[in-house]
């Protein structure tokens, strides 16, 4: 009886533990799901269009690449800094080539490869035919370890919306004090998204009850380049070939209705903007080199085409270069040339560029971006053919 009664209470015990088990299986699926569903439809958005963040097009780079392998065949894809989304007009240049597949362009503000590497599966993913990669003084910038705050976002944040989580070949590249203040764990970087939540609902309730207004605009003829279309809008497609653009700068000082004149933007503004460490190699393989390399290792090892494109300056910058500012990237590229089988394509010294091909000092024009697409169209046809 009692032997009985015993065996009954294991049993109970028994089926509680099975029921705790089965219970905390189906939160944690349900946890999953739901949260999958609040990021897509709370959190993503926010970061599209820079409530939450320095800038939208640092969160839209692995739905776009979902985008293009669901709805691209044969395509070719350009990454780079604000330097090559202002000069790729992906449209144009496949209107020019005879090339009968798709142009991306997927290039973002302030690119460094060590930060860029992270999208490198989702892009292998997606079996791009060519990847045309930026190089130029700031590929080989210097970058601290551990990393500053600012960049420390940025890869965090690409990140947690890695669609490759569970391949990471990136990882082995990370610097050791690195991976101590980043989320290389699958649960930190869902925690990682918690921290947005907060904001992001706020500022959604905000913005459906008409308290506060977005803080960017995604229009495509007056928009900015801070926020990005979502991916189910009419602008999406056009938008991941030919972003929202910068104004012209140049123009809008030199008809004075500027706060500068042409010589102040010419003067202390464009010496700072040579002095910052951004546009300097900073002399030695360092992270961001490393991780270039990787990059253009991994894209070859995966039968894809690479084509480096260094991308002109304002011609007044590089008359203001001082002797052998630069001859870092000029031995560097060089010697990468020799290493992999790559094809280079130099606009750096190129003298055809004038100052009316740009906005500024580095980014080009609506002319500059016509006569990039003009010049590299058939350049591009001898590859991909």
């Amino acid at each position: 009886m009692i032997s009985s009664i015993l065996d009954s209470e294991a049993d109970i015990l028994e089926q509680g533990k099975f029921d705790i088990v089965t219970s905390i299986v189906i939160l944690i699926i349900t946890g999953l799901l739901v949260s999958h569903l609040f990021v897509n439809t709370i959190i993503k958005p926010r970061l599209y269009d820079g409530t939450i963040n320095e800038l939208g097009r640092y969160a839209f780079t692995f739905d776009a690449y979902d985008y293009i392998e669901d709805n691209s065949d044969k395509h070719v894809i350009a990454i780079g800094s604000s330097k090559m989304r202002e000069i790729f007009d992906g449209v144009t240049i496949g209107e020019l080539t005879d090339y009968s597949g798709d142009f991306f362009n997927l290039a973002y503000a302030g690119d460094r490869p060590y930060v860029r590497m992270i999208e490198i599966d989702a892009l292998i993913r997606t079996d791009p035919q060519m990847v045309i990669i930026e190089i130029g003084p700031n590929v080989f910038s210097a970058l601290s370890t551990p990393l500053p705050k600012s960049t420390t976002g940025r890869m965090s944040q690409l990140m947690a919306l890695n669609t490759e989580w569970a391949a990471q070949s990136w990882e082995k590249i990370l610097d050791e004090e690195d991976k101590k203040i980043l989320p290389i764990s699958r649960f930190e970087q869902v925690r990682y998204f918690a921290n947005y939540t907060p904001e992001a609902i706020e500022s959604t309730i905000n913005y459906e009850l008409e308290l506060e207004k977005q803080p960017y605009s995604c229009d495509p003829n007056w928009g900015t380049v801070h926020c990005v279309p979502a991916v189910d809008s009419d602008e999406y497609d056009d938008y991941i070939r030919y972003p929202i653009q910068f104004r012209n700068s140049l123009k809008v000082i030199k008809e004075g209705n500027a706060k500068w004149t042409i010589e102040e933007f010419y003067g202390e503004r464009l010496d700072n903007y040579l002095n910052s460490s951004y546009h300097n190699p900073e002399g030695i393989r360092n992270k961001n080199q490393i991780a270039f390399e990787f990059i253009i290792e991994e894209l070859i090892n995966n039968d894809i085409d690479v084509v480096l494109v260094a991308l002109p300056y304002n011609p007044v910058l590089i008359d203001r270069l001082s002797e052998g500012k630069w001859d870092y990237y000029n031995s560097t590229i060089s010697a990468m040339e020799l290493k992999y089988d790559i094809t280079v394509i130099d606009y750096l010294w190129d003298n055809a560029w004038v100052e009316d091909d740009f906005n500024d000092f580095t980014h080009a024009s609506r002319e500059g971006e016509i006569k990039f697409a003009i010049d590299i169209a058939p350049k591009l046809d001898d590859i991909l053919q």
